[in-house]
């Protein structure tokens, strides 16, 4: 199967994809929904995480168009998968081991069964999209937290998934079904874990 090169003519959603990339999105994620620590356990915290997960994911992305593997095949996908699942995996073990607190496991342990659903889907359905996967993520863990009270947030925050959902139909990256299936799986792990850990 050839996979449709992306198509970035329309800048506007060119730039939504890269301002909304998941592994930038993660970052003020994890520190709205550790808000409720003290600003120095947030960013410890938050330092662990994003030190053993989307740091060296966003590296190995890099690292993968460098050497022209490009992450918009399909294909190229399943190694990304499988090591940053490995990295979810040992930094889950790392919190268990610190006994960090329950929101954090969370958020890792919601990473934990959606990073194996969405390699699943990529090797034998068909790409599917981590914007909007990522994007619906963080966006139920935050309404299921409930730091989401406010009206205006609410709002902000709903636009920008609708808009990151459009940025990668618009630019080609993904089908509307790729699209709404990388929502369910974003957010069904969610809607799974947190109940049972916080």
């Amino acid at each position: 199967m050839t996979d449709v090169m992306p198509d970035n003519r329309n800048r506007f959603a060119v730039l939504i994809g890269r301002v909304l990339d998941p592994f930038l999105l993660s970052i003020p994620t994890t520190l709205v929904i550790l808000s409720d620590l003290s600003l120095g356990e947030a960013l410890q915290w938050s330092a662990v995480v994003l030190g053993m997960i989307v740091l060296p994911g966003a590296l190995l992305k890099v690292q993968s168009e460098r050497s022209n593997r490009p992450v918009y095949r399909r294909i190229v996908r399943n190694r990304l998968y499988a090591i940053g699942w490995g990295l979810i995996l040992f930094c889950l073990l790392v919190l268990l081991i610190l006994s960090a607190p329950r929101v954090v496991i969370a958020c890792v342990g919601a990473l934990a069964v959606w990073m194996p659903l969405q390699w699943a889907i990529n090797r034998y359905v068909t790409k599917i999209s981590m914007h909007a996967a990522v994007a619906a993520g963080c966006y139920t863990g935050l309404l299921v937290l409930g730091k989401l009270a406010n009206p205006v947030i609410l709002l902000v925050l709903t636009t920008l998934v609708i808009l990151t959902l459009w940025a990668r139909v618009v630019t080609r990256n993904h089908t509307l079904t790729q699209v709404i299936m990388g929502v369910l799986v974003g957010a069904l792990p969610v809607l799974v874990v947190f109940p049972v850990v916080v």
